[in-house]
């Protein structure tokens, strides 16, 4: 089990290198690396699992514990009449007794025991992975949104200076003004895209400062480059790896404690055994007597059946809880893995054809332009197909690298 939580953190870590960078001043540039790395230590959620595990390690000492010995006392043949009046006739007896866990209850309890801290651990991979593909997603989707507006902030400046052109050429007689009008509308345009843009990234980064769980976090802006792959990756290989996602592995370890606890509720048919030694003094005669006993409950009605019955039980239901929970992965893989497929068409599509048709088209009309055949609203309109064109390639490619986000989030394998 700990060993295959220090490979599973080294995958993960490998997916991106772990760094603690302190990020209190503005202008600094936040990584991914960084914000996955504040979110867990941050994590509110992580901080209780981690609680949680030190509790069950707690009860474990407390199930490995015998229990203690009992001290009796007892005063026979006192305070009555005649001879048996006050102390003169009476019996004082003092005894130490203990209980015997029998059929090694002890330490098939502490394996029960064990077994929950197990669980707890697993509850705490399967949270630290949750919390780590959330702020991927999150930052991917920030980085997309910043890059748009990188873009459309050069179409933005390209389109103004053109416009100035337009102006000079409006004062010099060659064009009619409505031309710097038709154009000053499509700037506009672009101007409200970008306003909207600024708002969509405003959203993500206050999504990944509350990830981050970290109110005095300060930073100029996200840095980092999408996630890319070459080719589809093999489903088999991803269907063999998704059985090391931790909700999983988890039932490992609910196998072996369900398996415990029934070895542990067969142990209890046996009956403990409870020994007692102690002395008597016997004021009438002035003599001292030593006494010792044992007893043991007879298993003739009570033998725990009940209870191992429900173990059984338990563990068969153990079992159907397994296939449920691996045939919701494998039905989230499966969408997962088309969306994939479809995306990296659409992305071969757009960078193989479409934007090397625009680009043509657009250095058609522009020296179309020169020559008289083509308006310069030709050219802005061909030049914001062109930029249109390469946002939809971005965007497909940010659709790429979050699907493939999510299904590294599933099989704890990074993809290459």
């Amino acid at each position: 089990m700990h060993k295959f939580m220090c490979i599973l953190t080294v995958i993960l870590f490998g997916l991106f290198a772990k760094e603690i960078i302190a990020q209190n001043k503005d202008g600094e540039q936040l990584t991914m690396e960084a914000a996955v790395s504040r979110a867990i230590e941050n994590n509110p959620k992580l901080k209780t699992l981690l609680k949680s595990i030190d509790a069950r390690k707690a009860i474990k000492l407390q199930s490995g514990l015998m229990p203690n010995p009992e001290l009796g006392v007892e005063a026979e043949n006192i305070f009555g009449s005649n001879d048996f009046s006050g102390f003169k006739g009476g019996e004082m007896t003092a005894s130490l007794s203990q209980e015997i866990l029998l059929a090694g209850k002890i330490s098939k309890r502490e394996k029960v025991a064990e077994m929950d801290i197990s669980l707890a651990e697993w509850d705490y991979e399967a949270k630290r992975l949750e919390v780590i593909t959330d702020v991927r997603r999150a930052f991917t989707n920030g980085l997309t949104i910043k890059k748009l507006l990188e873009k459309n902030y050069e179409l933005v400046k390209i389109s103004e200076e053109l416009i100035m052109n337009l102006r000079a050429r409006v004062k010099a007689g060659r064009i009619s003004p409505a031309e710097v009008s038709r154009a000053q509308i499509i700037l506009n345009s672009l101007q409200i895209d970008i306003d909207k843009l600024k708002e969509d990234y405003d959203s993500a980064i206050f999504e990944l400062v509350t990830l981050m769980n970290d109110t005095k976090i300060h930073f100029g802006t996200i840095d980092g480059e999408l996630k890319k792959i070459d080719a589809l990756p093999d489903y088999d290989s991803l269907l063999i790896k998704l059985d090391e996602n931790p909700v999983l592995k988890r039932y490992e370890s609910e196998y072996s404690k369900q398996k415990a606890v029934i070895t542990y509720e067969e142990s209890k048919a046996i009956p403990d055994l409870t020994v007692s030694a102690g002395y008597r003094r016997l004021n009438e005669i002035n003599a001292i007597t030593f006494i010792v006993g044992a007893s043991i409950p007879l298993p003739i009605f009570d033998r725990n059946q009940g209870a191992v019955q429900e173990a059984l039980i338990r563990l068969d239901q153990k079992t159907n809880e397994y296939e449920a929970v691996k045939n919701r992965l494998i039905l989230r893989l499966n969408l997962l893995y088309n969306r994939l497929g479809t995306l990296l068409g659409i992305s071969e599509k757009l960078n193989n054809e479409s934007i090397p048709n625009a680009e043509e088209a657009f250095k058609i009309i522009k020296e179309g332009n020169l020559l008289g055949r083509f308006t310069i609203l030709d050219v802005l309109d061909a030049q914001k197909t062109l930029f249109e064109i390469q946002n939809m390639y971005l965007n497909t490619q940010s659709n790429v690298s979050a699907v493939v986000v999510e299904i590294e989030g599933l099989t704890v394998n990074n993809i290459k």
